[in-house]
């Protein structure tokens, strides 16, 4: 990494130690007190739960010799040079975008409660398909698309994503696609972050556990329509937050998508959806294309426009963006299809919310001829409030239901049910299975082969957490266990 002195960094900031007894070659820059050393600078930066200059002593033990300050807190310390500044976050993203890298050409973020993930994984996949070479950032993986790596959160902390940015255009990488979550918004964890194109998906119930309540929790969201840097604004006609987040998106250009309201930029005609995908007139500023998505869900549809809307400004062939479309592969763990001859189909899916949940349900019904089976569980240690919420989504679009475990975290599984059956009635029809792996198996070999059967929750992951033990455990894989001997 290259070298950066003491004075350039000060100077950065408008100050000078002149012949401090700190002055001394920096190499790198730190936010995390455990990786401190004698060649960083470390920025002491406001936190959730603690704050970075709690933690002076610690990175005083470790030979760190100047730490960057908020300028309001008036700390004092012998043992380590404290440069009080407004606004450490700004200086930090500016010592770094001088002196260690440069960011891909192209960032694309996307935020919404629902289809985030998928709509970046379709954002990518149509940016390799008109010749940029894409990578992610979120729920699926970081890096390039074709080398992902695991996500141990969607968004890292801002150093982190700043140097991951910087490494990804290094290696060649034009556009990241960049899943942006409320609690990385209002955390300030993307702050910087110059993106040019902000996408908003739709806004219903979630993370109200951190956030408090709707309001914040869109706040949240508007936060990155905000940008300076975002100069085009994508958003969903047909959610009712569209308008509230467009507020925020005065100085960009916006461009509007929809299943079926010809109000919008993009939406589609003669909608057909057909068991393998569906089929219809993509209507865009530059005219009509047919186009057959192998995806499954209505959903689906809007999120392909949402990607074919974020990359209409980059793409200078239209056509072959339209033709990108045809071509989208499913996202991992989203509407994920285990199927066998003389079997039921069985979709895996990430639904957690009662909305994506009732999406998931009724996108599933108009391709099912027989009956939709729904298998589901609510997290623990998160909003108790959505649990009715979900089973009630569950019932009423589904034929039939299996209540089970998810992530219980450290909460009791029996409380989580509790919670979720409190508004049920005995004449229903659902059972109740804690085990998560029995409930997958029962509800597939009591399903006939015309009916469907939705496993929801978990999608993509490959855990159960369990009183903070993560337990190997994949819908996908134990469905195929399942479907297996169903056919045998």
């Amino acid at each position: 990494m290259a070298q950066l002195t003491h004075i350039q960094l000060l100077n950065l900031a408008g100050y000078s130690l002149g012949d401090s007894s700190h002055s001394a070659i920096y190499t790198h820059v730190e936010t995390d007190s455990r990786k401190a050393d004698p060649q960083c600078v470390f920025f002491a930066l406001p936190g959730v739960a603690t704050n970075g200059w709690d933690y002076l002593d610690s990175v005083v033990s470790l030979g760190c010799k100047v730490a960057i300050v908020p300028a309001g807190l008036c700390l004092r310390r012998d043992d380590i040079e404290l440069i009080s500044v407004d606004n450490p976050t700004e200086l930090l993203v500016a010592c770094l975008q001088s002196y260690f890298g440069h960011m891909p050409k192209h960032i694309v973020a996307v935020t919404g409660t629902n289809g985030k993930s998928s709509i970046c994984f379709y954002i990518a996949q149509l940016a390799q398909f008109i010749g940029l070479n894409s990578g992610l950032v979120g729920t699926f993986g970081i890096g390039p698309l074709n080398d992902l790596s695991e996500a141990k959160q969607t968004t890292p902390d801002i150093l982190s994503l700043h140097l991951t940015l910087m490494a990804m255009a290094g290696s060649g990488v034009d556009l990241v696609a960049f899943e942006a979550s409320s609690h990385a918004l209002d955390q300030g964890r993307v702050d910087g972050v110059p993106f040019q194109t902000a996408v908003f998906s739709n806004l219903s119930r979630d993370h109200l556990d951190y956030h408090g309540d709707m309001t914040a929790y869109a706040l949240a969201k508007q936060r990155l329509f905000a940008f300076k840097s975002v100069s085009n604004s994508v958003f969903c006609l047909d959610d009712s937050y569209a308008s509230f987040m467009a507020e925020a998106a005065k100085d960009s250009d916006s461009h509007y998508y929809s299943e079926q309201n010809s109000r919008a930029d993009f939406y589609v005609k003669d909608l057909i959806l057909e068991p393998t995908g569906c089929r219809f007139i993509l209507c865009h500023p530059e005219g009509e294309d047919a186009v057959f998505l192998p995806l499954l869900g209505r959903f689906n549809v809007q999120n392909s426009l949402a990607a074919l809307a974020s990359m209409w400004r980059i793409a200078d062939d239209k056509g072959a963006l339209v033709r990108g479309v045809s071509a989208l592969r499913g996202a991992p763990g989203r509407m994920d299809k285990v199927q066998e001859l003389n079997a039921p189909l069985i979709v895996v899916d990430f639904a957690h919310t009662s909305e994506a949940l009732k999406v998931a349900l009724q996108a599933l019904k108009e391709h099912c001829s027989g009956r939709l089976i729904c298998v589901f569980g609510c997290g623990g240690d998160r909003d108790r409030g959505k649990r009715p919420l979900m089973m009630a989504a569950a019932l009423q679009n589904a034929d039939y239901v299996w209540l089970t475990s998810d992530n219980p975290r450290t909460e009791s599984i029996e409380q989580i049910f509790l919670d979720a059956l409190v508004q049920t009635h005995d004449d229903e029809l659902f059972s109740v299975e804690p085990d998560r792996r029995v409930a997958i198996a029962n509800a597939i070999l009591s399903a006939t082969p015309n009916d469907v059967v939705l496993i929801a929750g978990k999608g993509h992951e490959s855990y159960q957490d369990i009183q903070g033990i993560k337990h190997h455990f994949d819908d996908k894989e134990e469905a195929l266990k399942a479907v297996k001997s169903y056919v045998n």
